[in-house]
């Protein structure tokens, strides 16, 4: 929990720094690396009851990061995307997250242990 807690203060530091709260950031990492999303999709995906995603779409929606569209089959659907800004905001932030939690692993394990970390938490995520 302490190891999770560390990760989580280096995550929300970073979305300070692009003015965003760790949530918002979250929804844009996840689209930046799978692309677009159903609302449901985005919600099991950041493991965030979907009322709580509602109101981070529709808080980045509002900021120009991302678009909504709902669907042509459905209209329950509503499909997220980043926008232009979006994107930029996500390939100049999403590398520093990782910089840091790289450099958090690197200071306290060794080579050896980050793999065989990375191997044992593959088991634990399908």
């Amino acid at each position: 929990m302490r190891a999770r807690h560390q990760l989580h203060q280096m995550a929300s530091e970073n979305a300070a720094q692009f003015e965003l709260h760790i949530a918002e950031m979250n929804v844009v990492d996840i689209l930046g690396k799978y692309g677009p999303l159903s609302m449901g999709e985005l919600s099991e995906t950041t493991f965030v009851a979907p009322s709580s995603t509602t109101r981070t779409v529709k808080k980045l929606a509002t900021m120009g990061l991302v678009r909504r569209q709902r669907s042509r089959e459905s209209e329950r659907v509503v499909t997220v995307f980043l926008t232009k800004k979006g994107k930029a905001l996500f390939k100049q932030c999403y590398p520093r997250i990782l910089e840091r939690a790289e450099g958090f692993l690197e200071e306290r394990l060794t080579g050896v242990e980050r793999l065989r970390l990375a191997k044992l938490l593959q088991k634990l995520v399908p």
